[in-house]
């Protein structure tokens, strides 16, 4: 029984220090997202862009919204943020609460129920579906 535990505990020690492993987000630019979700058939419109000032007081820029041409009730904003620790608080913030926006539905959209970050990136949907090209890219 000794033997078999000496064997184990360095193992799974072993394993728990892998798993802990954290990768650094893959750098992915707007223009590759743009191409991303052009290709796949959704429109792209523009919040603001490199060059435009307009959101650079709120620690943003190459922000867009991306709507369904077949469905316009289903659209995702993507932003990115100058640093990622600003990009996991926005995304916090508006991660879905069921006690203030689904039980009430005044206080929130639907669409942070899909609410993450990617590095410097913050997404929102209403649609999963809407995630998979940026899913792709982020591989």
């Amino acid at each position: 029984m000794k033997k078999i535990l000496s064997i184990i505990l360095p193992l799974s020690f072993c394993f728990s220090l892998a798993a802990c492993e954290s990768r650094e987000p893959k750098e992915i630019s707007c223009e590759e997202i743009i191409a991303a979700y052009k290709d796949a058939g959704y429109a792209v419109l523009y919040h603001g862009h490199e060059g435009d000032e307009s959101y650079h007081d709120l620690g943003m820029y190459c922000c867009f919204e991306i709507r369904d041409p077949d469905n316009e009730d289903n659209y995702m904003y993507i932003n990115r943020y100058f640093n990622e620790e600003d990009a996991k608080a926005a995304s916090e913030e508006r991660e879905f609460n069921p006690l203030l926006w689904g039980f009430f539905g005044i206080f929130g959209e639907w669409r942070w129920l899909r609410t993450g970050y990617y590095g410097d990136l913050t997404y929102e949907t209403f649609d999963k579906e809407m995630l998979k090209p940026l899913k792709e890219l982020m591989k």
